[in-house]
């Protein structure tokens, strides 16, 4: 095992000083019961122990992690998927390191309950972005409801939910082959898994983002990637927190931030003027596929 988890911690590139903190957890088999717990049981009790020491249990739930990538790539094997979408999925588990040690300034690992997705096979990161087995559910999404017969895939449907990890310059022309690549990828390792499309809820496709960014900058390009985007109704900061890495609570609280970049310095002065920012929700629907995406 621990061939293989020096192997993964190499090609994930997670810092040899933090797998160090966790190598100790896992010779005395503290992670392996973790581990085994948190697959039994979920990953919901690890807040409340992460909050008890949070330095301490930072080191022993990244070294569950490993511990859990490794039994997720029992999984990959058996349905021969390559190497190469494991090491790019668990990656994830060095950005959320690096997440971490950025706004706590601590090292391990906190954010287990979206590592769980990865860890429990149902996510996947295939190319530039990642897709997760989901069914659509546009009332908790936040879909207003009479924009809800405009999305061209069909509520409770089978689809795949992208999500956008950080890390790499959002590239359209790369956000575009991944969705194609993806579309290969499942239909050849999950031929059982019938979908209707895929969909994505982010920042990145909050249409209120044209009134303030560049328009031929990627952030506003990559709504193109879909043929229905819409606004949710939830407002909310999360283009500050994606920015600068502060959560806010009111506009006023940007006041003092930093301009560093063209993008904080258009939000900013947006959002000081009383612009709103939050969520778009887009859809592409399978049949649609071709024509949208074929080159």
């Amino acid at each position: 095992m621990n061939l293989f988890l020096d192997n993964l911690v190499k090609e994930i590139q997670l810092n040899d000083s933090v797998y160090a903190l966790a190598l100790p957890h896992i010779k005395s088999g503290r992670a392996e019961i973790l581990a085994d717990k948190i697959l039994s049981k979920g990953c919901y009790f690890c807040s409340a122990e992460y909050n008890k020491s949070p330095k301490e249990y930072a080191s022993l739930l990244l070294a569950a992690s490993l511990l859990l990538a490794g039994k997720a790539y029992e999984k990959y094997r058996e349905r021969n998927i390559p190497d190469e979408i494991f090491y790019d999925t668990m990656s994830d588990i060095t950005v959320w390191v690096n997440t971490l040690k950025r706004e706590e300034n601590i090292d391990g690992l906190k954010n287990i309950a979206w590592l769980y997705n990865h860890f429990k096979f149902e996510l996947f990161k295939v190319g530039r972005m990642q897709y997760q087995f989901f069914k659509t559910n546009y009332v908790l999404s936040g879909v207003p409801l009479h924009k809800i017969s405009k999305m061209t895939v069909k509520n409770h449907r089978n689809v795949l939910n992208i999500h956008i990890p950080e890390g790499e310059p959002l590239n359209f022309d790369k956000c575009k082959d991944s969705i194609n690549t993806a579309k290969e990828f499942f239909g050849k390792y999950f031929p059982e898994y019938k979908f209707d499309g895929f969909v994505c809820e982010s920042w990145l496709l909050d249409p209120n983002n044209a009134l303030f960014m560049d328009n031929s900058k990627n952030i506003v390009k990559f709504a193109d990637l879909f043929d229905t985007v819409v606004r949710t109704k939830r407002n909310s900061f999360e283009i500050v927190k994606r920015l600068w890495g502060k959560e806010i609570k009111s506009a006023k609280d940007i006041k003092d931030f930093p301009e560093i970049t063209d993008l904080q310095k258009r939000t900013k002065a947006y959002i000081l003027s009383g612009g709103k920012t939050g969520n778009g929700y887009g859809t592409i629907k399978y049949c649609n596929f071709a024509q949208l995406y074929d080159s």
